[in-house]
Formats: C-alpha cells, structure tokens, sequence
C-alpha cells in the first residue's frame, strides 16, 4: 500500500495536513470514479478536483504553477510538484520498487561479488546434478 508518508518522502512540498499513517487505496488521474481514500493526480486538468475530493479523494499532486483553488479546504493535502506526468510516472516507479523490495523480503537473497560469479556457480550446479542422476543408470 502506498502511504502519505511514501508521497511526502518524493514531493516534501506539501500543503494541508500531514496524513501520518494513512494509506491511499487509489491513486488516479480519473476525477470522475469512485476514488475512496484516494490520491488524484490531475494530469489533463486541475479543473476536476472538486469532483475528486466529492468522490472520495483525501489528497492531491498539484502543479506548483497553478492557483489552489478556493473551494479546496486549508486542511486538504496538496503535494506541490513541478510537473504532475513527471511526479506520476516517479510515483508509479516508486511504488512498483517499494512492492519488489517487500517481495524481496521474505525471499532468499543470493549475493555475489559478480553476476558472472552467480552464473557460474548456477552452471556448476547444474552439471553436478546432471552427474548425479546420470550415475544411477
């Protein structure tokens, strides 16, 4: 799950309050959904985020270049980017490092000094238990 601490760790800019501990069950650039717990990234316009907030988000990406709006409540969290395909496309990447890093957790962790090395030992593994099989017959 991605958490507002996650978002606030890439764009430390923030608006509205901190949301510590709170995980978006949705992140997405459509204003127009069901966006229960949810975090909007208004990539085509900043326009919809009154029907995202009313939809169920809690947070948004905001382009620092654009006017907040006044509608947009003083406890509403904003994270001020630069450009919001460019934090997208870092959130996604983000997110997809922060699942294979939790995967990689309960994994085996095979360290090598090389990647030839591993290689190597797997080719090698691999003869002996042909050889072992090969001996029965």
């Amino acid at each position: 799950m991605l958490f507002y601490e996650d978002v606030k760790s890439i764009f430390p800019h923030t608006r509205g309050i901190q949301l510590n501990g709170v995980g978006f069950h949705a992140v997405s650039p459509l204003y127009d959904i069901r966006l229960e717990k949810g975090l909007y990234v208004p990539l085509v316009s900043h326009d919809h985020l009154f029907e995202s907030i009313n939809n169920g988000a809690i947070a948004s990406l905001w382009d620092g270049k654009e006017e907040v709006p006044r509608f947009v409540p003083n406890h509403f969290p904003l994270f001020i980017v630069k450009d919001v395909q460019s934090a997208f496309n870092e959130l996604i990447h983000f997110y997809k490092q922060k699942n294979n890093q939790e995967k990689w957790e309960i994994m085996t962790k095979f360290i090598c000094n090389s990647e030839s090395n591993l290689i190597k030992s797997i080719d090698a593994g691999s003869l002996k238990d042909q050889k072992k099989q090969k001996g029965g017959e």
